[in-house]
């Protein structure tokens, strides 16, 4: 059975990017039997919560956080369940989550900024490279990830190096499970990058969060157990 891996990250481009010390890459792996279901999931959850949809639709999980366009009469509470039901679709669907993460402060200072448009790069590298190892004879992976035009041709190029030579932007190891191309698309044509999305957001809202409301840790807290327990294997921040 193949898998296919949806991946999304923070830190990495857009506005507020470079305030943020750590770029996180985050995959969502799920078996080709559950694709489907999980579109429709999500559909359910967003129609439960909101009434009919507009077309074009997606989940945003900053705006759905902060209540913020189509989410903008739902109370707090309702936000919270809606992103704890997200969460929750990872047991529900029996997929895992991989992730990798790069400190930017320390990846300039270390390398004197040689690195600095890499990151993203990196963290890919990383990922994979510890995705393959993990039930390689068990399965053939298809990554697709949320579009970005700053990055998209140089993973795609790496990506097949990888396959081919085992080279990434460092020395790394050959790649045997992953097939084809990597894949990027809009994340409104993509379930699993939406799901993968909320996963980063969350993951990224426990290492930098401050002082919330009771109730939001406590659920943040649940959705980090959820996500911590779909998680077979990672790396550590680089540089450490």
């Amino acid at each position: 059975m193949a898998q296919f891996v949806y991946l999304d990250e923070t830190g990495s481009v857009g506005k507020g990017a470079k305030r943020q010390k750590e770029l996180l890459l985050v995959g969502v792996i799920v078996n080709e039997a559950s694709v489907q279901q999980l579109a429709g999931r999500l559909r359910e959850i967003a129609e439960t919560a909101l009434g009919a949809l507009e077309i074009g639709f997606e989940f945003h999980a900053v705006e759905l956080w902060h209540g913020n366009g189509p989410w903008d009469a739902l109370a707090p509470p309702e936000l919270l369940d809606v992103f704890e039901k997200l969460i929750g679709l990872l047991d529900e669907l029996d997929c895992y989550v991989v992730h990798a993460s790069i400190n930017k402060e320390k990846l300039h200072d270390r390398y004197g900024g040689v690195f600095d448009e890499s990151a993203y790069l990196l963290a890919l590298q990383f990922l994979l490279e510890k995705l393959d190892l993990w039930k390689r004879h068990d399965h053939l992976r298809v990554l697709v990830a949320d579009e970005t035009k700053q990055y998209q041709l140089k993973a795609i190029e790496m990506v097949a190096d990888l396959q081919r030579w085992a080279t990434g932007v460092v020395p790394g190891k050959q790649l045997n499970t992953v097939i084809d191309s990597m894949h990027f698309v809009g994340p409104h044509h993509s379930p699993g990058v939406q799901l993968a999305d909320a996963v980063a957001f969350i993951k990224h809202r426990i290492r930098n969060r401050g002082h919330d409301h009771a109730n939001v840790d406590a659920a943040l807290l649940r959705m980090a157990e959820v996500i911590a327990n779909r998680t077979p294997t990672y790396r550590q921040t680089w540089p450490v």
